[in-house]
């Protein structure tokens, strides 16, 4: 099939540095909807308990294992394993939560992509999905669902496999933000991580006025995205005027009271509380990039990262805990 190369785009356009800061915008759409979806159902703990269904043998596709698995990771296994063979795990942006359990034959049904070699090789193996999965099952299904079991356990787990790997993509996206970040300044991230000091690295880094805006835009996303439009402002306006000038109007309605109900601190009235998103935002999402920009920017310059940054755990938690210990005392 001919294709007009004009209609065309290459991956490595689609991955150079100039696209990385709308693609982390566009990102939250894709995070706040998967968000919105888990949250219709209850919290189902039994999907992330490793008894909870008893044996369930090994996921379809994936490595022989005798490692006990919950539902939620025996269904992420298997679509990981099934991702994997359409080439999802050669992409620098992609990151498995089991890759000691994805296929040893790969991928092999497409066609390999000519990625652009954007990210140094090494630094780029960091992978902080451990962390993700257990502060995602520990933290954020409590926040954003209602107690209890409503029986729709494969349901909710695909909604939990796509907010963990839009939530994965996310925050990975910290290494192309770290690259650039060091080209703009590769003396002095080179002298911060010589001197092993993790917290001036950090320092510079951090965009406060970046992350405010983030935080702003998450919560105001959530609260439009998770209320319904407002239907009878429209049927009323198409008796005065067209049919699309109803639709713009209401639209523009529904998203004013969002605005308003996003910055009055009130209880919720949509399908998610949208200051619970932009929870997960400021106690994960950013924290857990910063430490992926930390961990990439110590291996880009020749060093393993201090022990906080390691990718079983997310720095804050040890500042909270020294915290916790000083006013004990």
């Amino acid at each position: 099939m001919s294709t007009n190369s004009d209609h065309c785009v290459k991956t490595c356009d689609v991955l150079s540095l100039e696209s990385i800061r709308s693609t982390l915008i566009r990102q939250e759409e894709t995070i706040i909807f998967a968000l919105i979806e888990r949250a219709q159902f209850r919290r189902n703990t039994i999907v992330y308990d490793k008894a909870g269904f008893g044996d369930l043998g090994t996921p379809l596709g994936s490595k022989e294992s005798n490692e006990k698995l919950s539902f939620l990771e025996y269904m992420l296994i298997g679509t990981e394993a099934l991702h994997c063979r359409v080439r999802r795990y050669t992409s620098p942006e992609e990151h498995s939560f089991f890759p000691h359990r994805l296929p040893l034959d790969g991928q092999k049904n497409l066609p390999d992509l000519d990625y652009p070699e954007i990210l140094d090789e090494e630094a780029s193996k960091v992978n902080f999905n451990q962390i993700l999965l257990k502060k995602y099952q520990e933290t954020v299904v409590p926040a954003l669902t209602a107690p209890g079991d409503d029986e729709q356990h494969g349901s909710c787990t695909l909604c939990d496999i796509a907010a963990l790997q839009a939530l994965s993509r996310r925050v990975h996206y910290g290494k192309f933000v770290a690259e650039s970040k060091y080209r703009s300044d590769p003396e002095g991230y080179q002298r911060l991580v010589d001197a092993n000091d993790a917290d001036g690295v950090m320092k510079l880094l951090t965009n406060s006025k970046v992350e405010k805006t983030v935080l702003r835009r998450a919560r105001l996303k959530a609260a439009t995205y998770g209320r319904d439009p407002l239907l009878s402002a429209s049927l009323q306006m198409e008796e005065v005027t067209s049919e699309n000038t109803s639709i713009v109007a209401a639209a523009a309605a529904s998203a004013v009271v969002a605005a308003i109900e996003a910055t009055s601190g009130e209880e919720k009235q949509g399908k998610v509380d949208a200051m619970v998103i932009e929870d997960i935002y400021r106690n994960l999402v950013i924290p857990l990039t910063k430490d992926i920009e930390v961990a990439y920017l110590f291996r880009r310059c020749g060093k393993d990262p201090p022990e906080e940054f390691a990718p079983d755990r997310m720095s804050i938690d040890k500042e909270e805990k020294a915290a916790t210990v000083l006013n004990e005392k």
